[in-house]
């Protein structure tokens, strides 16, 4: 069962719910933070064992939690780099290893560094191959973008957030991370085009496959536009992004 009790801060609100007692999973937890989520509500809680990351799934995302959750499972169990799933009450809430860090988008739009790309290429290489199938097909991690990533403290890159992971070609996710390192800001430089070919022809190595670049222009360009589909306001710039780099590749960003 889940209980929440109103504890209000002194400057008499409630801050999103922080500060707030809650009660599940047999303990009681001290909501500390939230976090940006648009599906589902995401804190960071507390109680005498220490920090932890608590989802809260709210209709229709419920449908998949015990989905995110058997994947979160499996890819611990196999050594992918994802939080430790700790508790679980299907279609209600999640309890999660909590990895102190900072968001991947935030650090690579202050610098684009070339170890992010290496990073990125190890993560997604060891997640397709703790799920591939026959056929080159996988579990795609779905949904993969930036925000979706985080450094922890340590210096070690952790995926989070899996509701939309589905079967598939590696091509897809390959394609959604190219596409968010390219349609944030700064968008579209010389200097994320580079990140993205050096991801793929990592991937590439680490998944002992050719350089995949040729198959990907689809992907990213499929991805841009589900991108210009949700932002109005840059729609149509991302579609002819999109446009452009279907029929020349990254190429078009690096003459």
């Amino acid at each position: 069962m889940l209980k929440l009790t109103a504890t209000r801060a002194a400057d008499g609100s409630n801050s999103g719910g922080c500060g707030m007692q809650i009660q599940l999973f047999g303990g009681e937890f001290t909501l500390l933070h939230r976090f940006r989520s648009k599906k589902n509500r995401v804190y960071l809680v507390e109680n005498s064992n220490g920090r932890f990351l608590l989802k809260l799934y709210r209709p229709p995302h419920h449908r998949r939690s015990a989905a995110e959750h058997g994947v979160l499972q499996e890819a611990y169990r196999r050594g992918a780099a994802v939080p430790q799933p700790l508790a679980f009450s299907e279609e209600r809430a999640l309890l999660l290893e909590y990895i102190a860090g900072e968001n991947l988008c935030d650090l690579l739009n202050r610098r684009c560094r070339p170890v992010y790309a290496d990073m990125l290429a190890e993560w997604f290489a060891c997640f397709h191959r703790c799920f591939s199938r026959p056929g080159g097909t996988t579990l795609l991690r779905g949904d993969a973008n930036l925000r979706n990533f985080v450094v922890s403290r340590r210096g070690a890159l952790y995926g989070i957030d899996f509701e939309e992971a589905a079967p598939g070609r590696p091509e897809q996710d390959l394609g959604q991370i190219c596409a968010s390192i390219l349609d944030t800001e700064p968008m579209f430089t010389p200097a994320k085009a580079v990140l993205c070919r050096r991801l793929i022809v990592r991937y590439g190595q680490m998944a002992g496959r050719e350089n995949p670049e040729h198959s990907l222009a689809g992907p990213i360009a499929a991805a841009l536009r589900e991108s210009a589909r949700r932002r109005p306001q840059q729609r149509r710039h991302l579609l002819r992004e999109a446009g452009r780099l279907e029929r020349k590749g990254l190429a078009i960003y690096l003459s």
